[in-house]
């Protein structure tokens, strides 16, 4: 609600209208350090701004300021606010890649300069003259290589090897990737991981996967949609809630959780393995109806939810 001077009292309306000069002098003094160069004052008095009245252009002041005064963390914060609103034109495409290469996200400014139409040249300078940096650091070969290696270590591991991957140049990363995708000993959710990764980097190489049917396939990375943009997982999820609409929320969300999980291990072949939304939802409410020691017909809903069930088990240690 927006008050109305007018409508206050007298202290209300003296106390709004101090804040209202509070709030302009903060900028006035923010704007004037700015063109001075001040990146500190100026950090100082737009962070005062941006914390009372935040908006895209003050985030972008702000970032800026942080970035040219060294504060490379606080800037990639403030920065991942509003962090679309930096693909909108070619200053701030420049601005935003080089808070996340400042900050090692190599791999992120890849996939964020991936979507916008037409770069500008300075960018592609930046991530190489990054990516050649990086592999002269002393850490690297060790980082490349855990992160190559990742199927020796448990899940919490390769986890954290997927997470720090992130900080390879492109190159490697990639070569590393083909590997991952058909090693049976990566996990499930990193093998998923690694392609959704590959989806969103707009790679026109292919790329060869082994889903959980244990067979490998070969996908193009340009081709692959991203898990939103699959019609299947929307019709699953208001099957669900159709479903479940006489539960408590409690047992709605554990079931959101578990279908969330169930389409996320089964991208990017989701419609081949749920032709029959309603038959899925139904067994993963009502499971088993009758138990018995007969294994199940190969790809059937029983059979995958069977399998989903033992990877998520030994994903959680159940």
């Amino acid at each position: 609600m927006v008050l109305n001077p007018v409508c206050l009292n007298a202290n209300v309306r003296d106390f709004y209208f101090m804040e209202v000069r509070s709030v302009d002098r903060n900028l006035q003094l923010a704007n004037e350090a700015f063109k001075k160069e001040q990146w500190q004052q100026a950090a100082q008095f737009y962070e005062q701004e941006y914390q009372s009245a935040p908006s895209e252009k003050i985030n972008h002041l702000l970032v800026k300021s942080l970035f040219e005064d060294h504060q490379y963390k606080m800037a990639y914060t403030v920065m991942m606010d509003n962090l679309n609103s930096y693909l909108m034109d070619g200053q701030h495409v420049i601005l935003m890649v080089r808070v996340l290469l400042v900050n090692h996200q190599l791999l992120m400014a890849h996939v964020l300069t991936a979507t916008v139409p037409h770069l500008p040249a300075e960018v592609g300078q930046l991530l190489f003259q990054a990516e050649e940096e990086a592999r002269q650091k002393p850490g690297f070969r060790k980082d490349y290589q855990t992160f190559y290696q990742l199927s020796a270590l448990t899940l919490n591991q390769q986890q954290q090897a997927f997470e720090k991957g992130k900080q390879l140049p492109l190159g490697e990363w990639v070569t590393a990737t083909k590997a991952l995708l058909i090693d049976p000993f990566v996990k499930p959710i990193i093998r998923v991981s690694l392609l959704e990764m590959v989806q969103k980097l707009k790679l026109k190489e292919r790329f060869t996967f082994r889903w959980l049917d244990n067979k490998n396939y070969e996908v193009a990375g340009n081709q692959l949609k991203s898990l939103a943009e699959v019609k299947k997982v929307g019709i699953l999820e208001r099957t669900l809630q159709a479903m479940l609409g006489d539960h408590d929320p409690m047992t709605q969300q554990l079931y959101q959780n578990e279908l969330g999980l169930q389409v996320t291990l089964l991208y990017p072949f989701i419609d081949r393995a749920i032709p029959d939304p309603q038959a899925w939802v139904t067994r993963l409410i009502q499971g088993d109806q009758e138990q018995s020691a007969a294994l199940p017909t190969a790809y059937s809903v029983e059979w995958w939810q069977r399998k989903l069930s033992q990877i998520m088990s030994e994903m959680t240690g159940t």
